[in-house]
């Protein structure tokens, strides 16, 4: 259940802080497409230990360079950074209080 939980608050918090960072950037990224890339991500960083951050970061990245097109620096890589440590650390503070 927790797990759910951690997928579902992951990927919604990532996509909102993905489509803040965009418009922030003035990179094109619809909702849609952010939670699509957030989930996909989300999903990625269910796999245990280590390795499952990493790969999520990739997919991440990867997706995100799909749907917008954009520069890779600076635009992708801040929204990426950005974005990821924002949404951890949005999920650890939700997660506390629930």
């Amino acid at each position: 259940m927790a797990i759910i939980i951690f997928f579902a608050l992951n990927a919604l918090l990532s996509a909102a802080t993905l489509w803040i960072g965009s418009r922030l950037t003035k990179v094109t990224l619809f909702f849609k497409e952010a939670v699509i890339c957030a989930a996909v991500s989300a999903l990625a960083g269910l796999i245990p230990t280590f390795l499952g951050s990493i790969l999520s970061i990739v997919v991440f990245f990867y997706i995100l360079k799909y749907f917008t097109q954009a520069d890779i620096w600076p635009d992708l890589i801040l929204m990426v950074l950005v974005g990821k440590v924002v949404s951890m650390i949005l999920v650890l503070v939700l997660l506390r209080y629930i």
